[in-house]
């Protein structure tokens, strides 16, 4: 790229590379397109990359040119995209949480059985922090520093609604069949689903060493998930 196209930046459609006028049939094709294109992917490279840096170092201990290296952008890129660090990392976090709501919305829970669909979430949620290389330790990040990050961010609740409303409706139809007798209330339960999916996972190195296994090992992770599933399903099954 000519470096003196000042205004440009490195992701951005400038025109043809040797500088010629384009025919008139070209003029008419949309010539932002692979720009933007380029843009909406180097975003995305950033936050990924981002989310691996808070995720290992935490907030204070991670630096926008370790970033700005890994994703192979200058440091201006990266403000130009976020505005500065508080906003990258916000960012990171919604992006993270992002990626688990996108999955709770691929299960079907308005025709399928109840008791399947709330085993589906509840593996889907043992499955997703056991395996998710980043997720959990942002959270735990987050959470030493008293969520002032989360409680900026409107986009974190809004993507929560949608989960409460598919486990209210779970819940709902599981009580009208007979298959749930109790009636809980649809926050209070996936807390419980997430505690009971966290743990393993946010203390796996101590309880590693307490106990002398892996604790990410893939035939524990499905012995623990069976347990999870037996134990939150049982306690709001008829007849147990």
């Amino acid at each position: 790229m000519n470096a003196k196209r000042s205004g440009a930046l490195p992701d951005e459609d400038i025109g043809l590379p040797d500088g010629s006028a384009s025919t008139p049939a070209k003029a008419k094709a949309p010539r932002r397109s692979p720009g933007k294109r380029n843009a909406v992917a180097t975003r995305q490279r950033i936050l990924e990359v981002a989310m691996g840096e808070f995720a290992e170092h935490g907030y204070s201990g991670s630096r926008i040119e370790r970033i700005s290296a890994s994703a192979d952008v200058n440091v201006g890129m990266i403000y130009h995209y976020f505005g500065n660090k508080d906003d990258l990392y916000l960012a990171a976090l919604e992006s993270s949480y992002k990626i688990i709501r996108d999955r709770e919305q691929t299960l079907d829970v308005n025709e399928a059985d109840p008791m399947l669909a709330l085993k589906a979430l509840i593996e889907l949620t043992f499955d997703f922090l056991s395996t998710d290389p980043h997720f959990v330790r942002l959270i735990m990040n987050e959470n030493l520093m008293m969520g002032r990050t989360a409680q900026r961010s409107s986009t974190i609740p809004y993507m929560t609604r949608p989960l409460l409303e598919s486990l209210r409706t779970i819940l709902k139809r599981g009580q009208r069949e007979k298959v749930f007798h109790r009636n809980i209330d649809a926050e209070n339960f996936y807390v419980s689903i997430l505690g009971l999916c966290f743990i393993h996972v946010s203390n796996r190195y101590t309880l590693s060493s307490m106990f002398q296994h892996d604790f990410a090992a893939p035939d524990w992770l499905e012995r623990r998930k069976a347990v999870v599933v037996d134990v939150l399903t049982s306690y709001i099954a008829t007849g147990k």
